[in-house]
């Protein structure tokens, strides 16, 4: 099986140099179009012609619900009042063995500005994270945010994705749960992961963010978006 599955019709491409809040700057590339916040509290990220990809956690207070999609303006993207109902969702199913805290929404409409996903390894890759949320002081309110970590990541069977942060920084965002983690080869980039938050042995002196893993739910995401997001 190929190491990524081609998931839109028309399918962007989300360049390693991508500007969005990177060391403070804020979202100057139309890439980021395809970052969308889900219920007002989480992140999602285009998938196939009319499905989000987001943590299931972010359903489950507010079923079904809807997706903000942003607007690319005055070469910013920015929040808009545009707003799509999610009509269904899915999601895999409950394991002990790896990190199942998914889900797929479907959207009343499609949008054609799907990502790529990736199921090849993050181990020891350079990993990117895009969230619509609060920047870590709370002073500037849902802002996308796209952030390249300096550590790697590993991949640990039970829990997903994690990535230290040697800072001791909280997260990228306030309430960017289920925001798209992104590994880059050359100029193009994969989602490989959905923010979940931080591990149980994060602390003050020791943080790590976790993601669930692409890779681990590959059979439920290729089958959901044949039969849904296409």
């Amino acid at each position: 099986m190929k190491a990524s599955l081609f998931l839109a019709l028309s399918a962007v491409w989300m360049p390693l140099a991508a500007q969005a809040i990177v060391n403070g700057h804020f979202a100057t590339s139309p890439f980021l179009q395809g970052v969308v916040r889900v219920n007002d509290d989480c992140t999602g990220a285009f998938i196939g012609n009319k499905c989000v990809l987001t943590a299931h956690h972010c359903l489950a207070k507010n079923r079904l619900g809807e997706v903000m999609i942003p607007e690319y303006k005055s070469s910013v993207v920015m929040e808009s009042a545009k707003k799509v109902k999610i009509v269904s969702s899915s999601e895999p199913e409950y394991s002990v063995k790896r990190c199942y805290d998914m889900q797929i929404a479907v959207l009343a409409e499609p949008h054609n500005k799907g990502y790529n996903l990736t199921k090849a390894s993050v181990q020891g890759e350079s990993v990117s994270v895009a969230g619509w949320g609060f920047i870590g002081d709370y002073t500037i309110p849902k802002t996308l945010q796209f952030l390249q970590y300096t550590s790697k990541a590993k991949f640990v069977p039970t829990e997903g994705i994690v990535v230290p942060v040697p800072d001791s920084a909280s997260g990228i965002a306030f309430r960017d749960s289920g925001g798209p983690l992104f590994t880059c080869k050359g100029d193009k980039c994969f989602i490989a992961g959905v923010a979940l938050g931080k591990t149980a042995g994060s602390s003050l002196m020791k943080t790590e963010h976790l993601w669930c893993d692409v890779r681990s739910n590959w059979a439920w995401i290729e089958a959901t978006v044949k039969g849904n997001c296409l």
